[in-house]
């Protein structure tokens, strides 16, 4: 089932140099430890960048959006079975 949505979530991050990796997501009550982080992606709103991340589990695909303004994450998409 794809869903979309915009829920406040926390992440777990590794950093590298200038590059960020999420390690897990925790939403709804529930950890999610990522396996892969698929693809990253910068977009501009207005003056504000935006962080996109295409993530996995071992049975979930998600999308994360990082907000470098306010420093929020959000899932903005999720893919089960």
């Amino acid at each position: 089932m794809h869903t979309y949505m915009n829920d406040p979530i926390e992440v777990t991050v590794d950093f590298f140099g200038h590059r960020i990796r999420p390690r897990e997501v925790r939403w709804s009550n529930r950890r999610y430890p990522l396996q892969c982080v698929n693809l990253v992606h910068g977009a501009l709103e207005g003056a504000k960048r935006i962080f996109y991340f295409s993530v996995s589990d071992k049975t979930n695909f998600m999308k994360l959006r990082f907000d470098t303004e306010t420093l929020e994450w959000r899932l903005v998409e999720i893919y089960t079975d």
